[in-house]
């Protein structure tokens, strides 16, 4: 059985039951990974989170019940794992523009979101050079763009333009060690299940007043490296970390601590905690 074979069957595994509480641990031990390395995987994979695909795929199955059958309500939204009757429309309306009370009402037309199927066609690296490395616990100082949902990419767009108008990278890249600057990922976790939202920072070594810090903790290191400091190619670097490396390899990520880009000269390097 191939890797996609087991995230297929993970696939089916979710469908079986959409109306059960889904624990993510039991999902990940199908690819062999952890709850955490699972999500990161399914977000590079498919472009939304495990909890947005689940959620949809069950507000997708109340939505067909609900045209075809005489259910309650109240007992649609028991069914899909949800606390109450007006949580279950809330979400219900979100995705397909009408609430289940007018759907009853006036044959409201209803949003599908099929059951995904994996192929091999993620663009990945094909070779990775990396260094296993063990820091002690260190500060950061910078900038940062606070807690914020990892969809708000613009939120970093405006993080950058302010580094660049106040030359904060100027002062970071002048003020560390082989003109190094680092940036910085934090992702907001909850019994071992991603939320989406995050903090992301842009660091350096040296301390300045206006700068917060962000504490490294000591910890074991994978560092991928990137010859070249491409947008396009540190995504790829990530996709092959996460579906290809990390589930093939003896390690695992270590939750809760930072992720870290660490950018010199012409290259760049990806470094992941892991035990």
């Amino acid at each position: 059985m191939n890797y996609y074979d087991s995230l297929n069957n993970l696939i089916e595994e979710i469908e079986k039951n959409l109306t059960q509480k889904i624990e993510y641990k039991d999902l990940a031990k199908i690819i062999g990974t952890s709850s955490y390395t699972l999500q990161r995987i399914f977000s590079f994979l498919t472009g939304i989170t495990l909890t947005e695909y689940i959620r949809k795929r069950r507000l997708s199955k109340a939505a067909e019940e609900l045209l075809s059958t005489n259910i309650k309500i109240i007992d649609l939204s028991l069914k899909y794992q949800y606390d109450s009757p007006i949580s279950f429309s809330n979400a219900f309306k979100k995705m397909h523009g009408v609430s289940p009370q007018t759907i009853r009402k006036t044959n409201a037309s209803v949003k599908n979101f099929p059951k995904i199927k994996f192929k091999p066609t993620i663009d990945t690296i094909d070779e990775l050079e990396y260094r296993i490395i063990n820091l002690n616990e260190q500060k950061l100082y910078g900038i940062a763009t606070g807690v914020i949902e990892s969809s708000k990419k613009e939120k970093i767009r405006d993080l950058f333009k302010k580094a660049r108008e106040e030359k904060i990278l100027d002062f970071i890249i002048d003020n560390s060690d082989g003109k190094e600057l680092y940036y910085g990922a934090t992702k907001e976790i909850y019994n071992n299940e991603l939320t989406n939202n995050m903090q992301y920072y842009i660091l350096g070594k040296a301390p300045r007043k206006d700068f917060i810090h962000i504490e490294i903790p000591k910890a074991t290191w994978a560092c991928f490296k990137l010859k070249n400091k491409k947008q396009i190619d540190i995504l790829k670097l990530y996709n092959t970390i996460f579906t290809k490396w990390l589930p093939s390899s003896k390690y695992t990520e270590i939750l809760n601590y930072p992720e870290l880009e660490i950018y010199y000269e012409n290259e760049c390097e990806i470094c992941i905690p892991i035990k």
